[in-house]
């Protein structure tokens, strides 16, 4: 019992040291100078920067809603079609009813792309 409590407390002082360690790393590494003013500015095409900045999340949202049917529910799909006979009634509707929903969000996220574009 013990030993489960001690494996715990490894993994969180093990998670809490890797990113401490890698960004005092990179502190370390990288240069303190501030650069060339005209290396740091944004680049777009060799122009200055016109307008405002899109909102990357609203941006990428519906490739988000297409990714996540096509790639991720396909291999759930697909480690389901072997196990479907030894599963229960409620679990393969919720499979069926979770690759519906797949469809649905990927039906939205091309609308949007498509009326974006277009």
């Amino acid at each position: 019992m013990l030993y489960n409590y001690l494996a715990i407390v490894f993994f969180i002082a093990f998670a809490i040291f890797m990113p401490v360690s890698l960004l005092i790393t990179s502190r370390l590494i990288r240069s303190s100078k501030p650069g060339n003013k005209v290396k740091n500015a944004p680049y777009e095409s060799a122009e200055e920067p016109i307008g405002e900045i899109k909102d990357t999340d609203i941006e990428y949202m519906p490739f988000f809603a297409i990714f996540l049917p096509f790639e991720i529910v396909a291999m759930i799909l697909a480690l389901w079609s072997v196990s479907v006979r030894s599963l229960s009634f409620t679990t393969n509707m919720s499979v069926i009813g979770l690759a519906i929903v797949a469809m649905i969000m990927s039906l939205i996220g091309y609308l949007y792309i498509r009326e974006k574009h277009a």
